[in-house]
């Protein structure tokens, strides 16, 4: 470490010299207006994928995919309607052995 005003002595480089604070700067960085905007477009993306997985009618890729993903909750919430009816139909049956005793 020199002073300031020295411009004769040449700064060394030191192995044990500590770096600087926060992440190292790697000239990638985006303006606050382009990370915004690729946020925007990713949300957009999404909400294309959704309608279209919910419209068609192929099998759904087997990978982590909203689409699959949404095929299966669009399953799974076929599954808890058709339960409901069937148990209110138990409950109904239960109901008329109860009051026929």
């Amino acid at each position: 470490m020199k002073q300031a005003g020295d411009h004769k002595t040449m700064e060394l480089d030191m192995p044990g010299a500590k770096r600087g604070r926060g992440r190292p700067v790697t000239g990638n960085a985006m303006s606050s207006a382009e990370r915004q905007k690729a946020y925007r477009d990713r949300r957009r993306e999404e909400k294309a994928a959704i309608i279209v997985s919910r419209s068609t009618l192929e099998a759904p890729p087997d990978d982590g995919s909203p689409r699959r993903l949404i095929a299966e909750l669009d399953k799974a919430q076929r599954t808890v309607e058709r339960l409901e009816r069937e148990n209110a139909l138990l409950r109904e049956e239960l109901a008329a052995l109860k009051l026929a005793r």
